[in-house]
């Protein structure tokens, strides 16, 4: 039995657990749903099941970075509950903000500011001086502004704006949306298919942020509304940037993590915005997850253990 590592990374729409060796190698990887606590019931049983059968390794710490959690919050313990029940007594367990993880592996330990966009949204300042700050983070009943449910959701409000008002500027894009949703694009059938699409999701916050891939690609194709969309995301991430950089006094640089800046145009909106184009993270969110845990375990995580992490992550691809 060797001695091994683990992380998860577990956000709205997918959870991600992997486990390596003191050499930085990957020993086993595993995919589950999203996992967060707010909109899942069942996000228990992900994470469980994730976690199910680990007891072939010699776990020597474990870094559990989870969409919602906080340590302040009462209704957390219930996170902490589930991991300490899968993994037993004996595994030495650091819970964390999945932002946190993000920041740690963009910014391998040093200063920085970490957008992250995905499924929700939220920033996190970290000045490796004083108590991380988070900016936004409010969930999608209160903020979430730039993430890719709010994107989202503000494209199915433009369509059915359309079909309530049909209103022929809006017409060219309700059209393109409603086509690339597999839905019928006459406005006399699209309102009871897109509430009918809406109602059969498995998860509906999950498939409204999958839009958010939908909008890029309109944009690319031409469509200024889908364009003005990823812009007006970029505009509040970039002022999130902003208000956490006022706050901290200093101008740290900025990284990303998320789905969302899988879109050039969002990317280089924030970049405009800014004034300066980004940090490549370091180390995906999983990555900064598995650093800590090494760290924790007290292995000597040198800049070359690093580079093999990160090559060894890539490959999991």
């Amino acid at each position: 039995m060797n001695d091994a590592v683990l992380a998860v990374d577990g956000g709205g729409t997918h959870t991600r657990a992997m486990i390596v060796g003191p050499d930085g190698h990957v020993i086993e990887h595993r995919l589950a749903d999203g996992c967060n606590a707010y909109d899942k019931a069942d996000w228990a049983d992900t994470l469980t099941g994730l976690l199910r059968g680990l007891n072939s390794y010699r776990l020597r710490a474990a870094t559990i970075g989870l969409a919602g959690y906080c340590a302040q919050r009462p209704s957390s313990r219930m996170q902490e509950d589930a991991v300490r029940n899968a993994l037993g007594p004996d595994v030495m367990i650091s819970m964390r903000p999945d932002v946190d993880i993000a920041c740690a592996g963009a910014f391998v330990g040093a200063p920085g500011i970490l957008a992250l966009a995905g499924t929700g949204s939220v920033i996190w300042a970290d000045d490796c001086r004083h108590p991380p700050l988070r900016i936004g983070g409010w969930g999608y009943m209160l903020g979430d502004e730039g993430s890719g449910y709010w994107i989202g959701r503000m494209a199915l409000h433009r369509v059915a704006r359309y079909l309530d008002a049909r209103h022929a500027d809006d017409a060219d894009f309700a059209t393109r949306l409603l086509r690339a949703m597999d839905l019928p694009s006459d406005p006399d059938r699209a309102g009871e298919a897109l509430l009918e699409w809406q109602r059969v999701q498995p998860h509906a916050r999950s498939a409204i942020a999958a839009l958010a891939r939908v909008l890029d690609r309109l944009a690319h194709d031409g469509s200024a509304d889908a364009r003005s969309i990823l812009l007006d995301a970029a505009r509040c991430l970039a002022a999130q940037v902003t208000v956490a950089r006022t706050r901290l006094g200093q101008a740290l640089p900025w990284s990303y993590a998320g789905s969302v800046f899988h879109s050039r145009i969002v990317m280089d909106g924030m970049t405009h915005l800014l004034g300066e184009g980004p940090q490549v993270p370091r180390l995906p969110p999983i990555g900064g997850a598995l650093m800590q845990a090494a760290m924790c375990a007290d292995w000597p995580v040198d800049a070359a253990w690093l580079d093999r992490l990160g090559t060894e992550i890539a490959s999991t691809r």
